[in-house]
């Protein structure tokens, strides 16, 4: 049987060099790049949101009878749900399992920048290429040099 191939323009990346930690995407689809994009303006929403609320929590110096500050539970509390909220949102826009081979079961706020950091560049180049198609004028056909 003959078959057609089609590039979708899917990247496929590897994390930290282990072939079983693989996170696709198809930067060049207009619906991923829309996504993408609401999905960077909603973290910095929520790393605004969380650095104030940190801040606050950062005020009260108390400690308990062990010397623990007081609000670590909720400083806790407050990682794991920015982290949650994140990861529910990162496999809503790269599909479910990504946060899982991205990060494993680490929950750290730096480990979303990095992530943004990393595939930022791969959505807009695939954006300024596909930009570029309609944009650029044709050269004549027929002229002579």
């Amino acid at each position: 049987m003959d078959s057609l191939r089609i590039d979708t323009g899917e990247v496929r990346l590897c994390i930290n060099d282990d072939p079983s930690r693989v996170i696709a995407f198809n930067p060049t689809d207009i619906s991923f790049a829309e996504r993408f994009y609401g999905l960077l303006g909603e973290f910095e929403a929520k790393e605004k949101e969380y650095q104030e609320k940190a801040k606050a929590l950062q005020r009260d110096t108390s400690v308990n009878e062990m010397g623990i500050p007081k609000n670590f539970g909720a400083s806790l509390s407050l990682l794991r749900e920015t982290s949650d909220f994140l990861r529910e949102k990162i496999d809503t826009v790269f599909g479910v399992g990504t946060s899982q081979a991205a990060f494993g079961d680490a929950n750290t706020l730096d480990m979303f920048e990095q992530f943004f950091t990393g595939i930022t560049p791969f959505v807009q180049k695939a954006r300024e290429k596909q930009v570029g198609k309609y944009t650029t004028k044709p050269a004549k056909r027929g002229a002579l040099k």
